[in-house]
């Protein structure tokens, strides 16, 4: 009875002691094979860490490389920059010389346009000076006392001034028949002559040549009867704008007729 027991139990112990091996040898087994798949998995990193570096390495011999060829084209390019800048300098100072001398041209022009200006009014000057100089050479002028007919003029309590006014030549028109004026246009010596003609009265026949408020010469003639004149004649030095002419004294009367008994004459000899 007993030996019957003993057996199963032996057989249920070593049961239990191969499931316990086999669990062990499993376990064991398991362990292998996680600690061989850790080395695996250990190694792969590694290989990818190395990889990963040695691209890396490649990159930054690459960068490395790049980054030098760049330092000598930033070289290059300061190089051509300097050379440049030093170009630029040379041609601000030449265009500061040009313009230097263009300020100089625009000067000498503008001094010269002033000569040019100022030489063309002193010639327009001159020739207005010799065109003057001409017509002046060309001053005469006479004319007679009544403009037509014949009559008296006088006698009066005052000097009146005696007016011309038939002319027969009036050259440069110096002479004014509305005013009796003659105003000499340039500086120079004029002659002057004046006759004057009355019948015989109580009261004389005169006439005296004025410049400008100066006397200068007198004509007078004084009978009781029948036709009578007198007559006087100067050279006198005028200044441009001096005017001359001729003034009867106070109670004095003069006459004139158709034959122009009467007159008044002068023109320039020269200039001064």
């Amino acid at each position: 009875m007993e030996m019957k027991m003993f057996f199963p139990l032996l057989l249920l112990v070593c049961s239990v002691s191969t499931a316990e091996l086999q669990v062990q040898s499993d376990n064991d087994i398991l362990s292998h094979v996680r600690q061989t798949e850790g080395q695996v998995e250990e190694a792969e990193s590694l290989t990818e860490q190395q990889t990963c570096t040695q691209d890396i390495n490649a990159v930054l011999r690459e960068m490395t490389a790049l980054v030098a060829a760049l330092k000598v084209e930033v070289q290059h390019l300061q190089k051509d920059n300097e050379v440049k800048m030093m170009e630029l300098q040379s041609l601000n100072q030449r265009y500061q010389v040009q313009e230097t001398q263009v300020q100089k041209l625009q000067d000498q022009n503008q001094v010269q346009a002033a000569e040019l200006a100022a030489i063309k009014v002193n010639a327009e000057n001159q020739v207005e000076a010799l065109k003057r100089d001409g017509e002046a050479k060309q001053l005469a002028f006479s004319a007679s006392l009544l403009a037509s007919g014949k009559g008296y003029t006088g006698p009066f309590n005052t000097e009146i001034t005696l007016i011309f006014k038939h002319v027969v030549t009036n050259i440069g028109n110096t002479y004014n028949p509305n005013t009796g004026l003659f105003t000499a246009p340039v500086r120079g010596v004029y002659h002057f002559e004046f006759h004057i003609y009355g019948h015989g009265s109580t009261n004389p026949t005169s006439a005296v040549l004025i410049k400008n408020r100066e006397h200068i010469f007198t004509s007078w003639t004084h009978q009781s009867a029948g036709g009578q004149k007198a007559s006087n004649g100067v050279s006198v030095l005028l200044e441009i704008g001096d005017v001359v002419f001729l003034r009867m004294w106070a109670n004095s009367w003069v006459a004139d007729t158709e034959d122009h008994h009467t007159t008044f004459s002068g023109h320039l000899l020269f200039t001064m």
